[in-house]
């Protein structure tokens, strides 16, 4: 009688999960194998490569600006636009032209400014500048004034109006004048024409202008000038007797 062997049948042994980074890795493969064969391997190395290459360009010293042009300027020194745009030593792929617009903006004699990039280093500026309407003097200088009371530049202009401050220091460069003055005067001049030699302004006093006949007239601040010039106009009417008029409280005018 034979002998039955009994086989007891064992279920197969579990292995133990490979590491995460093991998976990582067979993705990886899996993903370069899959590229390879399907022919997206050399896209997948250009995109990298033109990563990189971008990087290069954007800290590449030859993308650096080295120059900047300065258009439209007339008052305004170049230097001096240069030094406020900031934009030298920038990557021209970074640059914030917009942001270089605005400094430049700010400078005294600027109204406005554009500012565009030229490849591979230069930076082309282009501004409005403001435009003077008189020539504001203190003792032997004297500074550019504008429509609203800017003092946008030092020097002297023969073609503009001139006022000469006789008591304070010379408003400095990128102050403001109070504008309502600036209208003041230019009304005075315009009303009285070649009738005027020159206007002057003393803080206490205010403005004074003086004839070319010699004759002084007080006008004060700008409060009711349309009634001071009519005063005036009525006064210029009468015999010769008198050598200065103060209009600063125009319905009592006094003469001398």
């Amino acid at each position: 009688m034979s002998e039955r062997v009994s086989q007891r049948r064992y279920p197969p042994a579990r292995h133990a999960a490979p590491p995460r980074r093991r998976r990582r890795r067979s993705r990886l493969a899996g993903f370069l194998h899959a590229s390879a064969v399907n022919g997206r391997l050399p896209a997948f190395l250009l995109a990298v490569g033109l990563a990189v290459l971008g990087g290069g360009f954007l800290f590449s010293d030859d993308f650096t600006v080295r120059s900047v042009v300065v258009q439209g300027n007339a008052l305004a020194f170049a230097d001096s636009i240069v030094a406020s745009s900031g934009a030298l030593g920038q990557s021209v792929f970074r640059l914030d032209t917009e942001e270089v617009a605005r400094r430049v903006a700010a400078h005294p004699a600027v109204a406005s400014a554009e500012v565009r990039t030229e490849f591979p280093d230069r930076v082309v500026v282009t501004v409005q500048e403001r435009v003077p309407v008189l020539a504001w003097q203190a003792g032997e200088q004297a500074v550019l004034v504008d429509q609203q009371g800017w003092v946008i530049a030092l020097g002297f202009d023969p073609n503009l109006p001139r006022v000469v401050q006789t008591e304070g220091d010379l408003p400095r460069v990128g102050a403001q004048i109070p504008p309502e003055l600036i209208q003041a005067i230019q009304v005075v001049q315009e009303r009285l024409g070649e009738r005027l030699t020159t206007m002057a302004y003393e803080p206490r006093v205010g403005l004074t202008a003086h004839l070319t006949d010699g004759r002084t007239v007080v006008l004060g601040d700008s409060d009711r000038l349309p009634l001071k010039l009519n005063v005036l106009e009525a006064a210029l009417t009468l015999p010769d007797h008198w050598s200065r008029l103060d209009l600063r409280e125009p319905e009592r005018p006094y003469y001398q």
